[in-house]
């Protein structure tokens, strides 16, 4: 590899999550998907799976916040697939994650991973404003990607002791926790994310662990922006939790 193929490598590197490849029309990547990227405990030397990849991009946050990762992504839509093989490719990290078409529905791994992270969809088919699109209908609300289905192909492909990490709204907490039982996984981190200091938790991001006993540790909220009106800005503490934050000049939700 040539001097300049290497700086212009780093140089995409640095720009991330900026330029990245997405569906035209599609379901675009939200701040959700960093910030669970930064929540979940990784070490070097493990193996993961992200489940509903979308375009890669917690897998790929995941490999530049520790390159010693390997993962494999799994998504539903061809043309997300397709969008995550060409920024794995532009970022130069082939040999770290490998994308591959799949329903977690039915998917099956062939060996056991360490972690396992997910964006899931939030929304019952019904509830929330419409999508316009498949893809962004599939990414938005259950259909045969429900959460149930999402913890149970997470519990299927981890080892015993193997973690779970997910972003998902608070309000359908009671059923997760359900959901999570059923599969064997017990929640051990959870951190509540706020707009702002004084308004409702809009997010929560959890880790479960396969097979352990139960001890639920809530941290402290994460809470977004500060400032008031046009004075409004990503706080001290998002930006020090994810630094990828302060490449996302557009924040874009999906709440």
């Amino acid at each position: 590899m040539s001097g300049v193929e290497t700086k212009t490598i780093l140089e995409r590197r640095a720009y991330f999550p900026r330029g990245l490849v997405q569906p035209e029309g599609g379901y675009r990547f939200s701040l959700d998907s960093l910030l669970l990227a930064s929540f979940v405990n990784v070490t070097r030397g493990q193996t993961g799976l992200d489940l509903g990849c979308g375009c890669g991009v917690i897998g790929l946050a995941l490999l530049l916040r520790q390159p010693g990762l390997r993962l494999t992504g799994i998504e539903l839509n061809p043309h997300s697939t397709m969008a995550a093989e060409e920024n794995t490719t532009n970022l130069h990290l082939t040999d770290k994650l490998t994308i591959e078409q799949g329903d977690v529905a039915d998917w099956r791994p062939e060996g056991v991973v360490d972690f396992v992270v997910a964006n899931p969809p939030y929304r019952k088919l019904g509830q929330g404003r419409e999508s316009v699109g498949e893809g962004r209908k599939n990414a938005r609300f259950e259909g045969t990607g429900t959460f149930e289905s999402f913890s149970r192909c997470a519990a299927n492909a981890l080892k015993t002791r193997g973690r779970f990490a997910f972003v998902h709204l608070p309000e359908r907490l009671p059923e997760i926790m359900a959901d999570l039982a059923g599969a064997g996984l017990a929640p051990k981190r959870l951190r509540m994310v706020h707009g702002k200091v004084d308004q409702e938790a809009r997010m929560v991001l959890i880790e479960t662990v396969k097979a352990a006993s139960p001890g639920l540790r809530v941290e402290p909220p994460l809470i977004l922006h500060e400032g008031a009106g046009k004075n409004t800005r990503l706080s001290r503490q998002a930006l020090n939790f994810c630094p990828f934050l302060a490449c996302n000049s557009q924040e874009q939700e999906d709440t």
